[in-house]
């Protein structure tokens, strides 16, 4: 994956973790665990700023690539779940991004429970 599309998945996940506003200490490990897998080093963490919105994140996976889009999903999915709790600002995320990609509910539902009992 190039670095680019990196940055925008990781710009996805740190959508997600704040669309509560309230940045866990899991969540904000989960992040930092993307960033370094993604390679995007602390030096270039501004990259992932401004924050977007579930409706700027819809847009996002639009410009994605289909594999890049289902493994974006899988990891917002695992961030969700990240600190044991799925907000309903979380859900209502992940609702327009799964639905942007032809996810339905019940798969989303199913991908949820599977990450929240890991």
């Amino acid at each position: 994956m190039e670095k680019q599309m990196r940055t925008e998945v990781c710009r996805l996940i740190a959508g997600l973790v704040v669309a509560d506003d309230d940045l866990t200490a899991a969540e904000e490990a989960f992040l930092d665990r993307v960033l370094r897998t993604f390679e995007i080093p602390d030096s270039e963490r501004e990259a992932i700023f401004p924050i977007i919105d579930k409706d700027e994140a819809a847009a996002t996976m639009r410009r994605l690539p289909q594999s890049a889009q289902h493994a974006a999903l899988a990891l917002l999915v695992e961030a969700t779940a990240a600190d044991g709790v799925v907000a309903p600002e979380e859900r209502a995320y992940l609702d327009v991004v799964a639905r942007e990609i032809g996810m339905s509910h019940a798969e989303l539902d199913r991908a949820i429970a599977e990450q929240l009992t890991k």
